[in-house]
């Protein structure tokens, strides 16, 4: 593959992209898109009013199923609900077709004030927790807040999911079209013709597997090497002989991982690479002539 040119940027080069509410072009390609959500809380206090507000969301860990978000801290309001002890929320994920009521709840209504009744959006109980869902919304997930943290210029608050509701008719459907209904993905703000700033998000659109057998783990990519190697041998890839030579080699790299210094190590880290480069260059042939020569 050929190197393409590169242009560098310093962390003041590129905190400089955004003057104002608009960033550079630039900068946007330096940034991915991300999912927007709409995030409800309870206001605390009083309790009884609720805030709704748009954000983006993280997909953290699994096991526990968690999220994490982050919220401007000069957005007091919700700094003020997701640090309360205890507190708890719902991440509700908007279509396509309800960008008016992403745009209105991305603005800050008066404190007791809910967004979702100016959005027109209809609140449903939830099960798990005592904040209510968007049932406007097809998904949407109820959780705890496990930690905040303030950074820079925002509260990044950690969210556990301990339970989640989806509409009847996205149950079983396919991810092409679940994709190509949400969530909507932050792309930029733009300025429009008439000088209004325009938030433009989009969807995903075409779904690429990624190669994976025999060009890495049947189990998926970050599952353990030792058993890529048996794989490769049981397809008839390797042979028995090759299998045990590379194992050989991983074992005696994992014995002389700490030293460094060690001219063995070098060398096994250079076997290693190369046996793994072939491999996923699907060059057999070079490959069988480099552990016989081996």
């Amino acid at each position: 593959m050929a190197m393409t040119s590169k242009r560098f940027f310093s962390a003041d080069e590129i905190e400089s992209l955004q003057q104002g509410e608009v960033m550079d072009p630039m900068a946007h390609a330096l940034r991915a898109p991300m999912a927007q959500l709409l995030l409800v809380t309870r206001d605390v206090p009083p309790g009884d009013s609720l805030c709704v507000r748009s954000t983006s969301l993280c997909p953290l860990t699994w096991k526990p199923y968690s999220q994490s978000i982050n919220i401007p801290l000069d957005d007091e309001r919700v700094v003020r609900n997701l640090s309360a002890p205890g507190a708890e929320c719902v991440l509700a994920e908007p279509t396509r077709d309800q960008l008016r009521e992403l745009a209105i709840c991305g603005q800050r209504a008066p404190e007791g004030v809910c967004e979702a009744d100016i959005a027109r959006l209809q609140l449903c109980k939830s099960l798990y927790v005592d904040v209510p869902s968007i049932a406007d919304c097809p998904i949407n997930l109820e959780c705890v807040v496990d930690h905040v943290e303030r950074y820079h210029t925002h509260l990044i608050a950690f969210t556990r999911v301990v339970g989640a509701s989806i509409d009847d008719r996205y149950l079983f459907s396919e991810r092409e079209e679940i994709i190509s209904v949400f969530p909507p993905n932050l792309v930029d703000d733009v300025l429009d013709a008439n000088g209004h700033l325009r938030r433009r998000v989009s969807l995903l659109r075409d779904i690429i597997p990624c190669p994976t057998f025999p060009y890495a783990q049947k189990a998926g990519w970050g599952n353990d090497f030792n058993a890529w190697m048996c794989e490769l041998r049981d397809e008839g890839y390797i042979s028995g002989a090759e299998c045990e030579l590379v194992l050989a080699w991983r074992k005696r790299w994992d014995d002389l991982f700490m030293d460094a210094a060690s001219p063995e190590r070098a060398a096994l880290k250079a076997r290693l690479t190369e046996v793994s480069r072939l491999i996923v260059q699907g060059r057999w042939g070079k490959l069988h002539d480099y552990l016989r020569e081996a």
